[in-house]
């Protein structure tokens, strides 16, 4: 679960960069392995 708490914070993380440089591909990307996650 903590792994798994971790992992998440990454993504959103790596997903505000994406965003900030404009990438919305990469950012749809991350998205779906982060709500992945969050349904576990």
């Amino acid at each position: 679960m903590k792994k798994n708490a971790n992992e998440i914070q990454m993504l959103q993380y790596r997903i505000k960069r994406y965003q900030a440089m404009g990438n919305g591909a990469m950012c749809q990307v991350l998205n779906g392995k982060l709500q992945k996650l969050l349904a576990q």
